[in-house]
């Protein structure tokens, strides 16, 4: 490919707008240019268009006739109200930057070939000396659609202790089924939200088991329900009254953990014909050219998904469509013992489609790149909504590459403390000597655990209020919190505590009540599933638990049993990691994250966005119609998180605080 010719335009007062090229011709789709006209409107003569149907790029003979005349190939000027008087001018940006998300495949254009272009398009301006030329650029001025709406008030909370709420399934009388993944229980809740029967159990000896590893829920026909077992392959069938009808196998036992949604982020569901969908991944395709003998291949990670349906009686597997994924990429190299390491290239921004099975059985695809849907009816009919308003950011070259810097920073800090643990354990265990040139980087802090009588590298300590591992018959305790009066805590307010009386949400009942302004004590889950998170002992807070665990710190941690003898490992080193370069990241900000998108019960879609700026509060969703219209945008109260639907406007929302995970009930207006 040729590199593009240069553009340039000249504009003055009062002075004509002049196109020049050079020679060169690029293979490159171009923008709408809209129609020239003369200074009188009766006589209006446009100088293009030509449409071209699912075209990505001119051909090149039409590129070359447009050389030929002389019209610039790299940029065209997107002129405005100019049948009289030109209004605005606003320059297209150079090729590699031409926002496509403007200018859609069905809608390039070219100019007719048979206008001769040779001479310079010339326009009389009347302009004043306040003109001033501007780039047409999407990523500014506010985004259209409706105004964003608060969740304010819910009107049942549960009381119930929950480990965790993987999903919930609204029954028709209004009954609930909470998926409570943690403690390995299928929960059956009134519509005030208190429990009334434990439909699976985390007991392995009664007959209605739950399983050993959480299982999931999908919404099946005429309003009832499948749990999937991942570890039995067993797949419940439950009635609209909560109660299990049939246990039967999963269609494919290779695809049972897909079935809850795996590592793809969205929730499998039925479609129109009653048939699973789901996700899987893509088969990297053999080596356009076979290694030499002896040299493995490792395949490049796909960059697409399919959305599959698999038939419950016949097992047959039918694709629905594509997904685009996050680029993913990794470095092989070969060890000193002959095997092979794989180290993983971090994606800073990654771009990625969602798709969701709305309540009718339609599969939506939900598209990253200009923030449509794809809609596939179980007719076989597909369509598509128009683009959706979004305010686009754009990511320019200096911001990838602080992007870039920013988590290749991160990762030396986080390879670096990882290091110096692993050495420490490595010297204390196995009796060897830390290395002459071995230093601690600054900041690092030690994990708690750690044996009495180990040795520390020089320049580190232990702190006094450091939690040692329990010694040989030691059984660990807990110890009350201290007040920290320094930061404003009283013992009742530690790590995740808060005040008896202080609920956030108020107690359970159908009247409405106001949600709190900002999180509740004890916030979204940390690393440890507690609320502050990286919280640590002398800074006012204590190791991390269970939700609803007594609150309190432990003398001591239980500590591996470590067995001698044998040969000691090799010295830990600091593992490599990398970063993908800038232009493998796209030019805008995506506007959703994996995981994003949420059919409710009444045939919309909720679509959690990226902000293009921070917005106190909680996530916001647009919520999208079966048309594919915006109609509306809300904002979750701070802390929560969305769990499930219900019909009529019915939305729950899940919370965290001391005393484990609740869930509340809203009926939206």
């Amino acid at each position: 490919m040729i590199a593009p010719p240069s553009f340039r335009a000249a504009l003055s007062f009062r002075a004509p707008l002049s196109f020049r090229a050079q020679r060169g011709i690029a293979r490159i789709p171009i923008v709408w240019l809209r129609s020239l006209c003369r200074d009188d409107e009766e006589n209006q003569t446009p100088i293009a268009l030509i449409s071209q149907k699912n075209a990505d790029s001119l051909s090149t003979g039409t590129l070359a006739t447009l050389a030929r005349h002389g019209f610039p190939i790299e940029c065209f000027c997107e002129i405005r109200e100019i049948c009289g008087h030109l209004r605005q001018v606003f320059f297209s940006v150079p090729v590699e930057r031409l926002d496509h998300r403007r200018v859609g495949r069905r809608s390039l254009v070219a100019l007719v070939t048979g206008v001769r272009l040779a001479a310079a398009v010339a326009l009389t301006v009347p302009l004043t000396p306040t003109v001033v030329l501007a780039q047409a650029d999407s990523t500014r001025g506010p985004a259209a659609g409706p105004p964003v709406r608060h969740i304010a008030t819910a009107t049942a909370v549960s009381t119930e202790q929950i480990g965790s709420i993987s999903s919930v399934r609204e029954l028709p009388d209004g009954r609930v089924l909470v998926n409570d993944g943690a403690r390995r229980r299928l929960l059956l809740m009134d519509t005030t939200l208190k429990t009334l029967a434990v439909v699976l159990d985390s007991l392995t000896e009664v007959e209605n088991s739950y399983g050993t590893r959480p299982g999931s829920l999908i919404p099946y026909l005429r309003d009832s329900t499948l749990f999937i077992d991942p570890v039995s392959y067993a797949m419940l069938v439950i009635d609209p009254l909560g109660k299990v009808t049939r246990v039967r196998s999963v269609p494919r036992v290779q695809d049972a953990s897909r079935y809850g949604g795996g590592s793809g982020g969205a929730r499998a569901g039925v479609d129109g014909k009653g048939r699973i969908v789901y996700r899987i991944p893509a088969r990297p395709g053999p080596p356009p050219v076979a290694p030499p003998r002896g040299v493995p291949y490792f395949p490049p990670e796909p960059d697409s998904a399919f959305i599959v349906a698999i038939d419950l009686e016949t097992r047959k597997v039918d694709t629905l469509g594509s997904i685009r994924i996050p680029k993913s990429a990794s470095t092989v190299r070969r060890s000193p013992t002959g095997g092979f390491n794989f180290y993983e290239v971090v994606n800073p921004l990654p771009s990625t489609d969602e798709w969701a099975v709305l309540s009718d059985g339609t599969v939506a695809f939900v598209r990253a790149i200009d923030y449509r849907i794809d809609y596939l009816s179980a007719d076989g009919t597909r369509t598509s909504s128009p683009k959706l308003p979004y305010e686009w950011q754009r990511v320019t070259e200096e911001d990838k590459q602080r992007m870039i810097d920013s988590v290749k920073a991160q990762q030396r800090r986080s390879a670096t403390n990882s290091y110096v643990s692993s050495m420490i354990r490595w010297v204390n265990m196995y009796g060897k000597a830390y290395p002459d040139s071995f230093a601690v980087p600054e900041g690092y802090r030690l994990q708690n655990g750690l044996s009495r009588d180990w040795k520390l590298p020089p320049g580190l300590q232990f702190p006094s209020n450091y939690i040692f591992a329990c010694r040989a018959g030691e059984t660990p305790t807990l110890l009350p919190i201290v007040a920290d009066s320094s930061r404003g805590r009283s013992p009742g307010e530690g790590q995740g505590g808060r005040q008896a009386g202080n609920r956030p949400i108020g107690e359970r009942g159908g009247v409405d009540r106001p949600f709190p302004d900002r999180p509740p004590r004890g916030g979204m889950p940390g690393p440890g599933g507690r609320g502050d998170a990286g919280a640590r002992p002398g800074a006012g807070g204590i190791p991390d638990g269970p939700p609803g665990a007594p609150e309190g710190i432990p003398s001591c941690i239980p500590g591996p049993v470590i067995v001698t003898g044998g040969n000691a490992p090799p010295m830990p080193r600091i593992r490599e990691s990398g970063v993908m370069g800038a232009s493998d990241l796209p030019d805008y900000r995506p506007p959703f994250t994996s995981g994003a998108v949420r059919p409710d019960a009444d045939g919309n879609l909720w679509i959690r966005t990226v902000q293009p700026r921070p917005v106190p509060g909680g996530v916001i969703y647009d919520v999208v119609s079966r048309q594919g219209e915006l109609v509306d945008r809300l904002q979750l109260p701070p802390g929560y998180q969305l769990v499930g639907f219900g019909r009529g406007k019915v939305v729950y929302l899940s919370m965290r605080d001391a005393e484990g995970v609740h869930l509340a009930r809203v009926r939206l207006r």
